[in-house]
């Protein structure tokens, strides 16, 4: 009788610290030819007509975003190792940058450019990994801490916690929008 007691004991003590596995997807969006893309532990997924397309890259660790504003050009950032992979739209690879600097996000811009932030000059910058060179750059931003990064073609918004700062294809400030508080 007392060892089924300690094998039961043990049973509910090794069950109540045992931690789920689950691990959440992250939807990442539609693209405009309604193929549906999440991230689950690290692994890109497409999905489009049935089929099922994934990329994964265990070297560069854990995925910080993904952006499918073109999807014939997937950026994808890997923020520990500041590499951008770039994909097509079979999920292969078409470019893999390593950047010197440390960048804290990256979204695809016009024919063969980024919209990165570059952490250690607090500046955007439009970057053009075919020949490797900034092409425009912002003034320093001071006193504001980026939180995300949207992005089109022709335009950059820097999103903190209390203003979003717009800028245009030059990287030009053109608007400042102050968030209003919930109270």
């Amino acid at each position: 009788m007392q060892s089924l007691l300690k094998f039961l004991f043990l049973i509910l003590f090794s069950t109540s610290f045992a931690q789920s596995n689950e691990q959440k997807a992250d939807s990442i969006g539609i693209d405009i030819l309604n193929a549906s893309y999440k991230v689950f532990n690290d692994v890109l997924i497409k999905k489009n007509n049935q089929k099922t397309k994934t990329y994964k890259n265990i070297s560069l660790g854990e995925i910080w975003s993904v952006d499918i504003i073109n999807s014939q050009q997937i950026v994808m950032f890997y923020g520990d190792f500041n590499t951008v992979i770039i994909l097509d739209n079979q999920l292969n690879l078409i470019e893999e940058i390593p950047f010197q600097k440390t960048i804290s996000f990256a979204k695809k811009g016009i024919t063969n450019t980024l919209w990165i932030y570059n952490t250690d000059e607090n500046k955007l910058e439009l970057y053009d990994y075919k020949t490797k060179k900034t092409t425009f750059s912002s003034q320093i931003i001071s006193d504001f801490e980026p939180i995300e990064m949207e992005s089109g073609f022709n335009f950059v918004k820097l999103i903190g916690k209390e203003k979003t700062l717009v800028f245009n294809q030059y990287l030009n400030l053109t608007d400042t929008i102050i968030h209003q508080k919930n109270d």
